[in-house]
């Protein structure tokens, strides 16, 4: 019988055996799981490039399709992607550096950096600003439909201003704000005297030898620049700017992987700021202070699982998706930047390669590991192999939104593949609206089999995710259309 690598991992780890390093040193046996993993990456495609970082060294570097799809441009480890949210790790790491130096503190508020912010801002702290509990409001929400031009951090600060007060008190709640981080960008800037592009290269770039990297200016030339794409209708377009791409403290970062290392390498030693600042980075805010619980530090989201600390952010805009994983304990950090726009999924993926790269000391996402069951062995063992991954969940990361997707993976082209892991979520996760949901969509427009799409819609609506109310009014328009 042939099995595959990960096949072969998975019985040695439920017969109680560790993988022989023998078998962990076969590369070829790794870069058939990597290509398995990077798969729609490969060919006439926008790229990927992801990195490695184990022990402080480089274990893994490696890109997939193009960079600049008209020109023809391979993407490769120094390859410059908008990283988008990810930039606010440097944007917090900026603060950071100024409360080293003494020019800032935790409590310094809002108004008193910027003394013409009107008086709702006056009990924001900086604090708040950097752990997303100030309760500014959402600048895409409030530029004039008719502007023009691209917004920058000094428009949204100016947006901020015309305002009379906040969507909730500071500190009261936890809410994403990328107003929040531009506003962070422009208190960089008055308290340093120097332009935000500025002080990251002096400050951070520069010092860590990150010469890739660059904030993003329109009147400059970004060196080996990453193109954003989408597809759309079966075509891909390079677009990657939007009204809100110049705006810079929030997501305005070009880096490559490459450069990543050396950022991760400074996270563990004094060479930016002290490890004091690095430990509140790391750790959960909430409104009584600093926690060790799940959250949000400073530019980064905590989780904690199986006693480990996993520090994380992804990145999206216009063309490009970003995600960055570190698992302290572990000394190991993944980072995968992509100019395919939407092509989702990079999460998982990291955790995919922290757990191949780790001796999977991390746990290995099971929709990943099923998925390439799938497709080397076909379906018919599906249910037995989830309750094997499912018997081991130190090993095995379950996810039920995560199998939700791996369904709808095979929805156009092997739809009796999704029916099958659909009625497994029903099955495992009753109380779960996502089986349901998927069930709803196969019936619905695989057999055209209105009866039993309405039953699955009709528990969709019953069972009411309040997180996802786009899907419930669906549902109840499916319903009625189905109905007729």
């Amino acid at each position: 019988m042939k099995y595959s690598y990960l096949t072969l991992v998975f019985l040695i780890i439920i017969s109680g055996c560790k993988p022989s390093e023998k078998l962990l040193e076969k590369k070829d046996d790794k870069q058939d799981l990597i290509n398995f993993l990077f798969q729609d990456y490969i060919g006439e495609k926008p790229s990927t490039s992801f990195i490695v970082i184990k022990d402080g060294k480089i274990e893994k570097c490696q890109s997939f399709g193009y960079a600049n799809l008209e020109n023809k441009i391979l993407a490769n480890c120094q390859t410059n992607y908008r990283i988008a949210s990810v930039t606010k790790q440097f944007t917090a790491m900026g603060i950071l550096i100024l409360i080293n130096q003494g020019k800032l503190n935790y409590d310094s508020k809002l108004t008193e950096i910027i003394p013409e912010f009107p008086d709702y801002g006056k009990e924001i702290t900086i604090k708040n600003l950097m752990s997303h509990r100030s309760g500014l409001q959402s600048y895409n929400r409030l530029y004039p439909k008719d502007w023009e031009k691209q917004l920058v951090d000094k428009d949204v600060l100016n947006l901020l201003m015309k305002q009379d007060s906040l969507l909730f008190p500071a500190n009261s709640k936890f809410r994403y704000s990328n107003s929040g981080y531009a506003v962070l960008s422009m208190i960089i800037e008055r308290v340093s005297g120097k332009t935000y592009k500025k002080f990251m290269d002096d400050e951070i770039f520069k010092k860590l030898g990150m010469t890739n990297s660059t904030v993003y200016l329109s009147d400059i030339k970004i060196e080996n620049r990453a193109y954003g794409y989408n597809l759309i209708k079966n075509k891909f377009e390079k677009k990657d700017q939007t009204k809100f791409t110049a705006i810079q403290g929030d997501g305005g970062i070009y880096s490559s992987v490459s450069d990543y290392a050396k950022w991760d390498k400074a996270l563990y030693d004094e060479t930016l700021v002290s490890k004091n600042l690095l430990d509140d980075a790391f750790s959960n805010w909430d409104e009584n202070g600093k926690t060790d619980e799940n959250g949000y530090g400073f530019g980064w989201f905590i989780d904690k699982k199986n006693d480990k600390k996993y520090l994380l952010h992804n990145g999206s805009t216009r063309g490009f998706l970003t995600t960055t994983l570190r698992i302290p304990s572990e000394k190991i950090t993944i980072a995968i930047f992509s100019n395919y726009g939407n092509l989702g999924g990079l999460k998982r993926k990291a955790l995919f390669l922290a757990s191949l790269f780790s001796n999977y000391r991390a746990p290995m996402p099971a929709e990943l590991v099923l998925k390439k069951d799938i497709e080397d062995n076909g379906i018919e063992n599906f249910a037995t192999k989830f309750n094997q991954l499912k018997s081991d969940n130190s090993k095995y990361d379950i996810v039920n939104k995560e199998l939700v997707y791996l369904g709808f993976g095979f929805f156009k082209n092997e739809p009796e593949k999704s029916k099958e892991v659909f009625e497994l979520i029903t099955s495992e996760y009753p109380n779960y609206f996502g089986g349901y949901y998927g069930l709803g969509q196969y019936y619905a427009y695989k057999t055209k089999n209105n009866k039993l799409a309405i039953e699955n819609y009709k528990k969709v609506v019953e069972l009411n995710p309040s997180n996802e109310q786009r899907l419930v009014n669906r549902s109840k328009k499916m319903i009625k259309k189905l109905s007729e």
